[in-house]
């Protein structure tokens, strides 16, 4: 409690001083004052100067500076000091300004207290100054009643001597003379001779302070701290600081809280008071004192407790100490989502430090953290604390999705659903949905199914989205390749392509609906039609092979050419072999090398989907399967055995313009990354 005493003691003094500068403000019209509180003579010296001109202006005036006159004695002066019209002599200056000074004349003693304190044109003597300057403020000058208290406060003997020995002799009723004519500030003088020990000026304070003055109860608090014109009194000081603190005071809420770091109890009181009743200022202090144990038990709870009130109500320091204690688990598990979602708020309101720390999150190792990536993308999108840039703000939600993470699943199905923000596309919506169906999120599962059912817009890409994930067992539904079938076919119906091509695989294969070659074919003209490259594919095969229709090799030419224009290997390959043996095309070797080369070029898929659909997987399997089976030869082998057969019944002109065709191809048809 000694410790407290003191600090509250110093501060209080601090707060006291500052209160008396600020009393002290209008000092400015003090005549030579000294440097902190320096102000200007008042000119006495234009009509003398005229009198120059005319010749007589210094016998005049000397003459009636000799008979007594004090304005004339202080003008008499000022010329000595500047040397107009006579020869310059600090003496003679001080000669007669001391004349009018000892007859009262105010000017005259402030110009000498100034001139003594500061070593202008006479020696410096601190001693003559506070003599000079108390003899003015005896006479109720204001402006050296109050730079004399100034001084004094600010540790100067001399002023403290001076003062003590006017207060001993009745200066007070000078100071509270000049209370009851400056009544706009008559606190600063009552409270200048209460300091003094003054009863009837300390009575007034106290009941100006009972009325609810702020800066008397400030006042009152300052004397009891620091012992200054009353006892020293600590359980006071505290409950005057109380008063004003709680009608809004800043100077008495800072010497509450510097107190309060010392374990004052008061203090701590008022300050959770005025916390729980929603003050920032005392929220964001308290949070501080429990988080380092200043003036109270050490508490990371607590400590966590208040910077969140504080960060809900948008203050930055607290926003990110909170973040940070979730990152680090002090005060609450570690949680690094809820980490992160306060330090975008934080970074939202401008901070560049708090930003770079998000996308170092953002862009760390593993992926990065998807809670950070989720974030900025939000901040892309809204604008708050970077700029406005929607392609920033998917791609940060992709580097999200892609890595399983729900929020930015949803967050991207929502957005490319209600075109906020980006371009509408409701495919694009549905497969983000779908995929945060498939992590087991059952909201998107509901979204899927409430759009699937209904005949607004995504709902044929919600129904085939759902059918997949029946067919597969994803996304917390039971594998059921009947009910995937029932929602492809809902789509297929209504015109979706990719639902027509996939009704049509399941009727060729009898998945999850009775096998019918026809029907598939129908599927599959549907879909063609439409230009979809795997169902021409799928229909060319049909069609040479004769599988759920007529064979027709020229029709099945005619399917596998719009396929292999738009890039399906397995349909430039079929291609290619049918100009290799001249089946429903007329031979060509250079076009069949062209069409085989361009299949080799994307061999890797072909065998995969060879090995899936056949079980060939060696050389001696595949050369027997093409001699016994009826499969097409583009099932059994790769297209760079075919070209490569073909190759040698061609001429080296023949297979240099297939390769030059080759890449005259590719050159209009380029690849997608």
């Amino acid at each position: 409690m000694v410790g407290s005493r003191k600090y509250l003691v110093a501060v209080s003094g601090i707060i006291f001083v500052v209160l008396v500068t600020a009393s002290c403000a209008r000092q400015d019209e003090i005549s030579e004052a000294p440097p902190a509180q320096q102000t200007s003579l008042p000119r006495q010296d234009s009509e003398p100067a005229e009198l120059v001109e005319a010749g007589q202006g210094t016998a005049d005036l000397r003459a009636r500076a000799e008979q007594g006159d004090a304005d004339a004695q202080v003008t008499l002066g000022g010329w000595y000091f500047s040397g107009q019209g006579v020869p310059k002599n600090a003496d003679e200056a001080v000669r007669w300004w001391r004349q009018a000074a000892e007859q009262g004349h105010l000017p005259a003693q402030t110009g000498l207290g100034g001139r003594y304190f500061n070593g202008r044109g006479v020696e410096q003597d601190e001693t003559e100054a506070f003599r000079w300057y108390r003899m003015a403020a005896e006479q109720g000058d204001p402006e050296s009643v109050a730079w004399l208290h100034l001084t004094a406060e600010q540790g100067s003997t001399e002023a403290q001597v001076s003062l003590a020995a006017m207060y001993v002799t009745g200066f007070a009723e000078v100071v509270k003379q000049i209370a009851t004519r400056d009544t706009a500030e008559s606190m600063r003088w009552y409270r200048m001779a209460a300091t003094q020990g003054d009863r009837e000026a300390l009575g007034w304070l106290h009941q100006t302070a009972e009325r609810g003055h702020t800066d008397a109860q400030v006042a009152l608090a300052g004397m009891y701290a620091i012992g200054l014109g009353v006892p020293m009194n600590d359980g006071e000081a505290v409950r005057w600081f109380l008063r004003a603190a709680e009608q809004g005071d800043a100077n008495a809420r800072d010497s509450l809280r510097l107190s309060a770091d010392r374990g004052y109890e008061v203090a701590v009181g008022w300050i959770l008071r005025a916390a729980e009743a929603g003050n920032l200022d005392a929220q964001v202090n308290l949070a501080d004192m429990y988080a380092t144990g200043r003036g109270v038990a050490q508490d990371d709870g607590e400590a966590v407790r208040w910077f969140r009130r504080a960060a809900e109500q948008g203050h930055s320091p607290s926003l990110t100490a909170l973040a940070g204690r979730y990152f680090n688990g002090q005060g609450v598990p570690p949680d690094v989502t809820e980490g992160v979602r306060w330090y975008r708020m934080a970074a939202e309101q401008g901070n560049p430090e708090v930003l770079e720390f998000l996308r170092m999150t953002a862009y760390g190792p593993g992926g990065g953290n998807t809670d950070a990536q989720v974030a900025l993308g939000e901040m892309h999108f809204s604008g708050r604390g970077v700029l406005w840039d929607p392609t920033e703000a998917v791609r940060w939600y992709r580097m999200a999705a892609t890595q399983g993470y729900i929020p930015a699943q949803i967050a991207l199905a929502d957005r490319y659903f209600s075109g906020r923000g980006i371009a509408q596309d409701v495919a694009e919506a549905a497969r983000w949905y779908r995929m945060a169906a498939q992590e087991g999120d059952v909201e998107a599962l509901r979204w899927l199914r409430r759009t699937a059912d209904g005949d607004g817009p995504g709902h044929t890409e919600a129904q085939v989205n759902l059918a997949g994930m029946y067919a597969t067992g994803w996304g917390g539904v039971v594998q059921d390749v009947a009910e995937a079938a029932r929602w492809y076919r809902r789509a297929a119906e209504q015109g979706y392509v990719p639902a027509q091509l996939k009704m049509g695989e399941m009727s060729a294969a009898g998945y999850g609906i009775p096998q019918n070659g026809v029907e598939a074919m129908a599927w599959y003209r549907r879909a063609a039609e439409r230009g979809h490259a795997n169902a021409q594919y799928n229909l060319g095969v049909a069609y040479e092979t004769g599988r759920g229709v007529t064979q027709d090799a020229a029709e099945a030419v005619r399917w596998f050419r719009p396929s292999a224009e738009q890039g399906s290997a397995s349909a430039q390959f079929a291609l290619g072999d049918m100009y290799a043996r001249g089946a429903g095309v007329a031979q060509d070797t250079v076009i069949a090398y062209m069409w085989l080369s361009l299949a080799a070029s994307q061999e890797a898929p072909l065998a995969k989907q060879r090995r899936t659909a056949t079980g060939v997987f060696d050389r001696v399997t595949e050369w027997f399967m093409r001699r016994v089976s009826r499969r097409p030869t583009y099932e059994l082998t790769s297209a760079t055995t075919v070209r490569d057969e073909v190759a040698d019944r061609m001429t080296s002109a023949q297979i240099t313009e297939a390769q030059r065709l080759a890449r005259a191809w590719e050159a209009l048809h380029p690849r997608e990354p």
